[in-house]
């Protein structure tokens, strides 16, 4: 069994759609270099610490040599493929989204969905829970939200 762990944090922008685990909703997004979705971002933090990979910004730097606005569904689809995907086994992952800007539990169910599909697993592995933080800090302002990712590989 392998254990990855990521997080992602960005600011928001009010010139973008928020996307959270590849799903657009018709709210704030976030700032960045691509779409800004930072559960996809911590998903494959997550993926490529467990088998021991550089981090994202390895693979896909914020500047020039990364496309700007690439869709993170595609840096995730490269992700799978760098790690060699299909000779693991999801066995669960756990995903905290810390926000006061968005409901979290609101999306769970879409986000669930959606990354079931990306990872090819049932929803039953994926558990979503939203956070607040309080009021306080950068998160608590609503000027960033926080994506926390841990997750079990198994050998396929």
């Amino acid at each position: 069994m392998l254990i990855g762990h990521g997080w992602d944090l960005h600011q928001h922008s009010a010139n973008r759609n928020l996307i959270l685990g590849g799903v657009s909703f018709d709210e704030e997004g976030f700032k960045g270099h691509s779409d800004g979705d930072i559960l996809l971002h911590a998903i494959c933090d997550a993926l490529l610490g467990a088998i021991g990979k550089k981090d994202l910004g390895y693979y896909f730097p914020s500047d020039e040599s990364t496309p700007k606005n690439i869709s993170s569904t595609n840096i995730l689809s490269e992700i799978l493929s760098v790690i060699e995907y299909e000779k693991f086994s999801l066995t669960n992952m756990d995903i905290t989204i810390i926000s006061e800007k968005f409901n979290v539990q609101d999306k769970a169910e879409k986000i669930q969905k959606n990354l079931s599909e990306l990872l090819e697993v049932s929803t039953e592995k994926i558990n979503i829970k939203g956070k607040s933080s309080d009021h306080y800090g950068i998160i608590g302002d609503q000027k960033a939200s926080l994506a926390i990712v841990s997750l079990l590989l198994d050998d396929a």
